[in-house]
């Protein structure tokens, strides 16, 4: 059941706390984060609300109990939430990322369906993983993907146990999205394919001033740096 008293922006943010892999303090990080540069609605999705932060509108979301689940395909059930109706454009963001710099390129981005294009997968991975996406979903925007849910629905116990993740389900199946602005780095892989993937895949772990959005989609998580890292001081809202 959502929190009441809260008025509705014409688009909103969304997040998905499911299961104990990170706390409500990376919810209520993200939610600093994010209303630092705008007023829209920030909705999360989560089967514990516990500890988020009362501002936040929150929905029930339950895992789905069956062999072969993994809590990313609650991104596909986002899609066929009734909840998001009312809003013109909905935008994203995983909670394993940090925002350090301007996310108004995301905000004002206007399209049907847009992900990140990960620009630092070059072509020793598409050679080595040619069936793996070449987009990153830690951040979308949309305005309608009903039919990519009602899609997943008809054979969805089949798809979880087929593909390691909905990244790789929408590869396979042609579901091609368009591409959101260049603003985004992977903490472990870089920026560009040399930082990792013809690096000898020696992790990049750098803090990349020059764009808005670090990902960290693979360890270590954003609570395992080191304090004095920019990337966790920056999260944890110890710096400006």
């Amino acid at each position: 059941m959502e929190q009441t008293g809260k008025k509705h922006s014409q688009n909103c943010v969304i997040c998905l706390k499911i299961g104990d892999l990170y706390s409500h303090e990376y919810v209520n990080n993200l939610y600093k984060a994010i209303r630092k540069q705008t007023d829209d609605d920030v909705v999360c999705f989560t089967d514990d609300s516990s500890g988020i932060h009362p501002d936040i509108h929150t929905y029930d979301m339950q895992p789905r109990d069956c062999v072969g689940w993994k809590h990313l395909w609650c991104k596909i059930m986002m899609y066929g939430r009734k909840e998001l109706v009312k809003y013109k454009k909905k935008i994203y963001f995983d909670l394993d990322l940090v925002i350090h710099g301007d996310i108004k390129p995301i905000l004002e981005h206007d399209c049907d369906w847009a992900l990140i294009r990960s620009k630092w997968k070059g072509i020793k991975f598409r050679i080595e993983y040619p069936h793996k996406a070449k987009f990153n979903s830690s951040v979308m925007v949309w305005k309608d993907n009903t039919w990519i849910y009602e899609k997943w629905e008809k054979d969805w116990k089949n798809i979880i146990n087929k593909y390691d993740g909905n990244d790789d389900w929408y590869a396979k199946e042609y579901i091609i999205p368009t591409y959101l602005p260049n603003i985004f780095y992977s903490y472990r892989e870089g920026s560009n394919p040399s930082h990792y993937w013809e690096g000898n895949r020696k992790p990049h772990c750098q803090y990349q001033p020059d764009y808005s959005v670090c990902l960290f989609h693979q360890k270590p998580d954003v609570h395992e740096l080191d304090k004095d890292n920019k990337l966790y001081q920056i999260w944890n809202e110890t710096i400006s």
